[in-house]
């Protein structure tokens, strides 16, 4: 059952200004777990890259807020990315599933979390 939906939008050109101003030390702050894969991967593409994964962290808290759980942004993991994006939040309920997106382009990054509790049999 479909408990909570998040969504966020960030934009990438206050991402690359924040990149220019502050460099590794923005990303440390705001994706401390997982910007490795930015660096290497997606270098002409940082700025948005970092900023679809920030976005998938706010959605992710907006979604678990509206399924009731209490979870700070420090609490919530992005790591990887392409089909080996993984999302994880400490001390998620094993009963609820996260089913997200992400995507960039030139001046946004988008990302949207469904939360679906799982129904065990009685």
């Amino acid at each position: 059952m479909l408990v909570g939906v998040g969504v966020d939008i960030v934009s990438v050109r206050r991402v690359e200004e924040l990149l220019n101003r502050f460099g590794e030390r923005f990303l440390k702050r705001i994706l401390p777990e997982g910007y490795d894969y930015c660096l290497e991967k997606r270098r002409g593409e940082l700025p948005g890259c970092i900023a679809a994964r920030f976005a998938l962290k706010e959605a992710t808290v907006k979604a678990l807020s509206q399924a009731g759980y209490r979870v700070s942004i420090k609490d919530v993991s992005v790591r990887g990315g392409g089909r080996e994006l993984s999302l994880t939040v400490k001390s998620l309920s094993p009963r609820l599933k996260l089913l997200y997106s992400i995507s960039h382009e030139r001046e946004f990054a988008a990302a949207v979390v469904n939360v679906i509790e799982l129904q065990f049999p009685p």
